[in-house]
């Protein structure tokens, strides 16, 4: 088949998605298809999209995973892999995503919204409802771009006044834990919903910030993670349960920490990152899959979607 990758685009990630388009691009034609990149910054993209089999969704960030590209397709009626429009859009919303969590009993950290330029008192009603240290990271962003720790209200104002590309006006704050970040990804075979290894992701920074994602040297990966076994089942049966109840397709990927030994879910990445030495392409080798394996099943996705998808 003829396969349009997309990344690129206005997002604050659009830059990084080309690395994730190259080599899911690269893997692709391994599995005998004709793959091209097709840069959403292209003016009128959407018209060379339709001269394709299938959409595969490579970009990250905003109009990318937040659902307004997904939207896009299904009016022009290309076939698109992954989530659909209200998956993606719940995934990238946190606050959202939290309400939705809290709503089936889902256990997840406390958490205010917040918005840029807010008041002092604002910012100290949060910190006494929530306590000190705080994180705080927008509510529709990735790669923990304007995020950061927050030791006191003074802190607090800094990070929401600070001057950004990013421009982001809406923040979620919670309780800074001191966890490393253990991830699943999720994957949809054939109807059936079924969890990789667990992840544990260490960084050699302060917290799992956009640098120590990006840079391999400040980074290491536990796949599997040495969990007790309980522990491990547990977390990927609330993976497999998150993606189920938001709606995801295809591949996605949910995160955790531990709090008090118990496993709390943070948030669900619909379009994961593609790069060989990501997260996702760790575990499908610790689950004997391999790489092209997932990218077959992702493309397959696009595929198996009924003719309508919310």
């Amino acid at each position: 088949m003829r396969i349009a990758i997309l990344a690129g685009g206005p997002s604050p990630e659009g830059q990084g998605s080309f690395l994730s388009a190259e080599e899911a691009g690269r893997a692709l034609k391994e599995l005998g298809h004709s793959a091209e990149l097709v840069d959403m910054a292209e003016p009128a993209f959407w018209t060379r999209v339709t001269t394709y089999d299938a959409a595969f969704i490579a970009g990250h960030g905003w109009y990318a995973e937040d659902g307004k590209l997904q939207g896009l397709l299904e009016v022009l009626g290309v076939p698109y892999t992954g989530s659909g429009v209200l998956a993606s859009s719940v995934g990238m919303h946190k606050p959202t995503f939290k309400n939705l969590m809290v709503a089936e009993g889902i256990n997840t950290l406390p958490w205010a919204p917040v918005s840029r330029g807010a008041t002092s008192e604002t910012i100290s009603q949060v910190t006494t409802k929530l306590g000190l240290p705080l994180f705080v990271k927008p509510a529709s962003n990735g790669e923990s771009f304007e995020a950061g720790i927050v030791r006191s209200d003074e802190d607090f104002e800094k990070l929401l006044s600070a001057e950004s590309e990013y421009s982001s006006q809406e923040f979620i704050a919670e309780p800074f834990i001191e966890s490393n970040t253990l991830t699943v990804a999720v994957l949809e075979i054939n109807g059936t919903v079924k969890p990789l290894p667990v992840l544990e992701a260490i960084s050699l920074n302060e917290f799992y910030d956009s640098e120590a994602k990006q840079d391999p040297s400040l980074h290491e990966y536990r796949c599997p993670a040495p969990l007790p076994d309980f522990l491990t089942e547990r977390i990927q049966e609330l993976a497999v349960r998150v993606f189920t109840v938001c709606g995801c397709r295809g591949v996605a990927r949910v995160d955790f920490m531990l709090s008090e030994g118990r496993p709390v879910v943070l948030e669900v990445n619909t379009v994961p990152g593609l790069t060989l030495q990501g997260n996702l392409a760790a575990m499908a080798d610790a689950s004997g899959m391999g790489y092209k394996r997932v990218i077959e099943i992702m493309l397959q996705s696009a595929f198996d979607r009924p003719s309508y998808c919310p």
